[in-house]
């Protein structure tokens, strides 16, 4: 049975995707903090549109097989756009834009963003599970 054909599941996987991909964006502006000129970026917020699968503007190349056998592939990590965070309130004199505290903040409600996630993702299995007939964990 694929999950992700269950509506619920397949959002809560895109937005579990989104998650990673703006801790992956927040870990790069930390390990920059101290590169001279570096500005903070931030992943474009997930819409609902995106998240129930609609189309999403992004930079990546559509795969597209050649032979009948072949398979569509991916597009990857990375599939969700980056912006320049917005109205840095706090600039160095070498022109950085990055404030440890404030992202060590979006770190904390990502990781608690993700716990959330997961947690639906687990009960609904649990659920499933249960209207089969088999037993939860």
């Amino acid at each position: 049975m694929d999950l992700n054909r269950i509506p619920l599941f397949a959002a809560l996987t895109r937005k579990m995707d989104w998650l990673g991909d703006r801790q992956r964006v927040l870990a790069q502006n930390v390990a920059n903090a101290d590169t001279p000129g570096y500005r903070a970026n931030e992943l474009k917020p997930l819409s609902f549109r995106a998240l129930m699968g609609g189309p999403i503007a992004t930079n990546a190349a559509k795969l597209r097989p050649t032979a009948p056998m072949h398979l569509a592939g991916t597009t990857g990590q990375g599939e969700f756009r980056t912006e320049k965070a917005k109205d840095p309130y706090e600039i160095t004199p070498s022109g950085n834009g990055v404030v440890l505290e404030q992202q060590i903040a979006k770190m904390a409600d990502n990781q608690m963003q993700f716990a959330a996630s997961t947690g639906l993702y687990k009960k609904h299995i649990n659920m499933l599970r249960l209207a089969l007939g088999r037993r939860g964990m």
